[in-house]
């Protein structure tokens, strides 16, 4: 149950919670399309990013969602499970793995994001891609953080597995 009062209605609490304040609500959506529809990163790139911040947030809808589209990307179940042991992970290219270190540490400790990171960055993106994957990693862990503080019921109606 939300710790806010939501308006009634049939409509999922998200909608709801979005329906308080439009302004705020569209620019979830507009960041949401520009993460999902609009991005020029690699997609394991970010889905190994909105993975590892989804587990860090603990929020079920981005645990639970699947594109399966990205199927033929080679991003299935194996991959999902891989990027909380990301360190380990042999099947993880450098760019994927700083990708993945970079948003654990936008999210637990950004002050610990030095010189020497940016720099092992910058080997493998340019300075579009450093602004949309920063971009990217602050969008996903605001949308998922204020789902869950506000606990807004987070069931997605979309599918949740790949086939």
């Amino acid at each position: 149950m939300a710790r806010i009062a939501l308006p009634a209605g049939d409509d999922s609490e998200s909608i709801k919670l979005i329906g308080l304040q439009p302004a705020f609500g569209n620019a979830m959506a507009v960041l949401s399309d520009a993460i999902y529809n609009q991005s020029s990163l690699d997609l394991r790139v970010r889905e190994a990013v909105r993975m590892r911040i989804a587990q860090l947030n603990q929020c079920q809808l981005c645990l639970d969602f699947r594109f399966p589209e990205l199927v033929e990307a080679g991003i299935d179940e194996a991959f999902y499970a891989a990027v909380a042991d990301w360190r380990s992970e042999p099947s993880f290219s450098a760019a994927e793995k700083l990708a993945i270190d970079y948003a654990e540490r936008f999210a637990n400790d950004h002050l610990s994001i030095d010189d020497a990171l940016m720099q092992q960055l910058k080997q493998h993106f340019d300075a579009a891609e450093m602004f949309e994957l920063t971009y990217s990693i602050a969008g996903l862990l605001a949308n998922g953080r204020t789902l869950q503080v506000l606990q807004i019921d987070q069931a997605c109606q979309l599918s949740k597995g790949i086939d």
